[in-house]
């Protein structure tokens, strides 16, 4: 049995506790997509968002996604103002029952992202349909040399590197509105 089969049966029968846990269809303002539809965008370019904690993304993530954990860095999304709003990005998670994408997708839209895709199936189906993973760190110079990021992903990223550099010269940002916030 391969490592790759191996870590998915792992990741299964991790996810099985949730299980019956109730899956969000689709998100107001945001394109709701199967794998199918997120590789094609995957292949123009779009920008992936992984919002699962650091451990999770460690094990493996889609080649050439952004890490922002819900809890910890996603709120750097909206601290973005020299970003373009229509830039493409995909929201994904484990699986469908895994309601942190849906959160995170609920918050771009809000926060003006205008072109944002809702991936509810997430990693675990992306991964099983053997599409362009980065099982582990080491291989980030690999998948770095197969092709070049597009001109989205450099943007998201150089966009999240002055937002992070500024956080760490103690530069004040604004407060990114959370969901209980837009909901009251």
């Amino acid at each position: 049995m391969s490592i790759k089969t191996s870590l998915l049966s792992l990741m299964i029968l991790c996810s099985l506790n949730t299980a019956y846990a109730e899956e969000i269809q689709s998100i107001t303002g945001a394109n709701t997509i199967d794998a199918y539809e997120a590789l094609t965008l995957f292949e123009k370019g779009a920008t992936f968002i992984d919002v699962r904690d650091q451990f999770e993304y460690q094990l493996g993530h889609i080649r050439s996604a952004v890490h922002l954990d819900l809890k910890r860095d996603f709120n750097d999304l909206y601290l973005i103002e020299t970003l373009d709003k229509d830039i493409p990005i995909v929201i994904y998670c484990n699986s469908a029952h895994c309601y942190r994408s849906a959160v995170a997708t609920f918050l771009a839209v809000a926060w003006g992202y205008e072109n944002v895709h809702y991936f509810k199936d997430g990693y675990f189906t992306w991964l099983a349909l053997d599409l362009p993973v980065v099982m582990n760190q080491s291989q980030d110079a690999i998948a770095q040399k197969d092709k070049a990021d597009s001109q989205w992903r450099l943007q998201m990223k150089d966009a999240l590197a002055q937002v992070q550099l500024a956080k760490s010269q103690g530069f004040e940002q604004a407060t990114a509105p959370t969901v209980r916030s837009l909901a009251q």
